[in-house]
């Protein structure tokens, strides 16, 4: 086991640096849905989506 784990670790921080950012992006994601925030950045006045973006 501890070979393996020596021949791979390069592999094993990419993969764990990886899930850590889709884990922050999915967290930022949910929290911005929670507080209604737009996906563009852009006013809602104007959008023909902003029915679909806010629902209650």
């Amino acid at each position: 086991m501890l070979n393996w784990l020596s021949a791979n670790w390069a592999s094993l921080v990419v993969g764990l640096a990886l899930a850590a950012v889709i884990a922050a992006v999915i967290l930022k994601m949910i929290r911005d849905k929670k507080q209604n925030k737009s996906a563009c950045g852009c006013s809602c006045s104007g959008c023909p989506g902003a029915d679909y973006c806010h629902r209650s």
